[in-house]
């Protein structure tokens, strides 16, 4: 059996971290360690949370205490985690299906792996049922990420000891630490990765890193400084481009019910 360790980080989203913490406890795989970090909200996120501890039985644990943003979040719960595997789950965000964590754990399972991923989709923040863009890993290829392209990181899953070995989510971050976190590992070490053809998580439009300005403007500046700092080679006009490129996910708009039949594959060679 496969341990995963599941981290949210939250702070002020009790409007939508119970669909979240739903959509974790309605899993079919049971092996998982669910870990919040909430950075001391202050509306009623605690009340909606703490009903929940007795019903996971043991399985959520609930940390309350004050940080500098949702990495330093993140990089707690990672901290906090035993899993052998570790992927995250944030307070906007619930699971497409019940059985994703299953596959996950099935895909995990083959020790020579690190790293899986695979597609998400955005919905209107307040009809979930409207979705407005899928996200697709299925065409990723290393060399995108000098256009600041990677896979979505809400479905990304990696074995605990890859965070010892390579390090945790940079602090000094404010929106793309996830996107460096993508470069550092596929770009030079480029750990065992593969893609799983699998809609894993619903994610609500209007959170941080999906307002507009983050992505035209901040987004490009810190995908910018990620790739030189890891020696990597880019330009603003390379990174521009993404935008052009990314209209293609806006035309797909229905999402794929495989969530158990799927084909693993192993990250291509370029």
């Amino acid at each position: 059996m496969v341990k995963i360790s599941l981290i949210t980080a939250t702070k002020n989203q009790a409007a939508t971290i119970e669909d979240t913490i739903r959509s974790v406890y309605n899993q079919s795989y049971t092996d998982v360690e669910y870990i919040i970090v909430d950075g001391n909200s202050t509306d009623n996120t605690r009340a909606i949370v703490e009903p929940w501890i007795a019903r996971f039985g043991g399985r959520l644990k609930y940390v309350v205490d004050s940080d500098n943003g949702v990495f330093e979040a993140i990089n707690k719960g990672i901290t906090m985690s035993s899993g052998d595997v570790v992927g995250l789950l944030h307070a906007d965000d619930h699971f497409t299906c019940d059985t994703v964590l299953e596959c996950v754990a099935r895909a995990m399972s083959d020790p020579s792996l690190d790293l899986v991923y695979g597609d998400i989709h955005y919905t209107d923040r307040f009809n979930t049922r409207s979705i407005k863009r899928y996200y697709s890993s299925e065409h990723f290829r290393r060399a995108q990420l000098r256009f600041g392209f990677a896979p979505p990181h809400p479905s990304m899953y990696c074995r605990r000891r890859v965070f010892t070995d390579f390090g945790l989510y940079r602090e000094d971050y404010r929106v793309a630490s996830d996107f460096e976190m993508f470069v550092r590992l596929l770009w030079i070490p480029r750990v065992k990765a593969g893609y799983m053809p699998l809609d894993m998580v619903s994610m609500r439009t209007g959170g941080l890193s999906t307002r507009w300005y983050n992505s035209l403007w901040l987004n490009s500046i810190e995908k910018y400084r990620a790739l030189r700092d890891n020696g990597i080679h880019t330009s603003y006009a390379l990174l521009t481009l993404r935008y052009l490129l990314n209209l293609r996910h806006y035309c797909r708009k229905t999402t794929s019910s495989k969530t158990n039949d799927f084909i693993l594959k192993y990250e291509p060679v370029e």
